[in-house]
């Protein structure tokens, strides 16, 4: 009985600090309060949508990690006719393909911050990226920042005229 007992007392210690350890990685997005911004040489705009998990521990890298989404439909450049093209069959298809989707392979530092490399999809067609950032944490709440660019071309993105490169640049506040 002793032995099922210290048994039984093990494994509720173990899920216990196993939950800890999760928790303590887990990183809520500030609904509403965070930033998706794209730009090209003739068009800017915000996604929303932003959702999905953050798991961060910037002591321990190995178990951290990003999978988050965007509502493509969400998108808005302040022009209701770009922002039909934008959303339209030869840009991103937004009927078709509602969403983009980044999950992070690995997160390593730098000297200046850190770099998210994962595969980033849009319209079912997935690229290698990377996303360097940075993270600034202030007790239970943090901010991830970061700047990246693509190519249109990589993702079959066919509207002419507004440059091949899509700046997208990213600030996330959180909480735990």
């Amino acid at each position: 009985m002793r032995k099922i007992s210290l048994i039984a007392i093990t494994m509720v210690v173990f899920a216990t600090s196993a939950f800890a350890l999760v928790s303590a990685l887990n990183w809520q997005i500030k609904e509403n309060a965070y930033s998706v911004k794209f730009s090209t040489s003739r068009a800017e705009g915000v996604i929303k949508g932003l959702v999905g998990s953050i798991e961060f521990d910037e002591k321990n890298l190995s178990v951290s990690n990003f999978d988050v989404t965007v509502d493509v439909t969400s998108l808005n450049t302040g022009n209701g006719l770009k922002n039909r093209h934008a959303k339209g069959e030869k840009f991103l298809n937004a009927s078709k393909y509602p969403i983009i989707h980044f999950k992070s392979s690995q997160i390593t530092q730098n000297s200046t911050g850190y770099i998210a490399k994962g595969k980033l999809t849009i319209k079912d067609i997935s690229q290698d990226v990377s996303i360097p950032f940075t993270f600034s944490k202030t007790g239970n709440e943090a901010v991830f920042s970061g700047d990246f660019v693509i190519n249109r071309k990589d993702f079959k993105l066919d509207f002419k005229g507004i440059g091949e490169v899509i700046r997208i640049e990213l600030l996330i506040p959180v909480s735990k």
